[in-house]
């Protein structure tokens, strides 16, 4: 099988899975543009990297062939990126947003920008240290009243992770998915706005479905 009969078999089985309201962003961190490109062709349009650099250097390389692709920041992001992170070609949305002295520097830089990008705050679910995210439904609430009142920032929503230490995988993505969800719920009440929530990969995907997931972010089980 070819790849591109692999990749339309495979991009045919999840968007068949996936209920209105609900879109497939694939990661493409450390995969060649060639399969990105083969991607685009069949028709896909979203694409996550979670470095800034090697999204940047494959932005450049596609921005001629790919003109409608749309590029998420999915990784960690340092302060000291957001100004290279702003001239990436054809970037979409920050899924990774997770202090508030970040949401004070993309404000601070979105004067670079020349249109408008989605943000998803990212909150920090699990509870695990080596995660980034926010914690405290205080300052959830202080970063997006901060992003509604910016000109070129879009609050789009929030994003976790589910937990990866644990002996209890599934019930601990549930209980994730269904916080993230709870602290939507009150982030839409208090700012008036309707929000998306990016939940589930490859390993908890399915239960990120069910709870709803507007964004699930899909890498490995995409290519091979």
């Amino acid at each position: 099988m070819s790849t591109k009969d692999l990749f339309r078999q495979k991009l045919t089985t999840i968007k068949a899975e996936l209920p209105q309201g609900t879109d497939l962003l694939i990661v493409s961190k450390t995969r060649p543009i060639e399969e990105i490109k083969i991607y685009y062709e069949l028709g896909h349009r979203d694409f996550g990297e979670n470095r800034v650099q090697e999204l940047m250097e494959k932005a450049e390389a596609l921005k001629e062939v790919c003109p409608e692709i749309r590029w998420h920041m999915i990784g960690h992001l340092q302060t000291n990126k957001v100004n290279i992170l702003f001239k990436v070609p054809q970037l979409y949305a920050i899924h990774s947003v997770h202090d508030l002295n970040l949401v004070k520097k993309l404000i601070q830089a979105e004067k670079n920008l020349q249109y408008k990008i989605q943000v998803f705050l990212q909150v920090n679910t699990s509870r695990e240290e080596e995660k980034s995210g926010f914690e405290a439904a205080q300052e959830v609430k202080e970063a997006g009243e901060l992003i509604k009142s910016s000109s070129n920032l879009n609050l789009a929503g929030l994003m976790t992770m589910g937990t990866l230490r644990t002996d209890n995988f599934e019930s601990e993505a549930l209980r994730c998915f269904q916080e993230l969800n709870s602290v939507k719920k009150k982030l839409q009440n208090d700012l008036h706005l309707e929000l998306k929530t990016s939940m589930g990969m490859s390993q908890d995907y399915k239960i990120a479905l069910l709870e709803n997931s507007n964004w699930i972010r899909l890498g490995t089980m995409m290519f091979k």
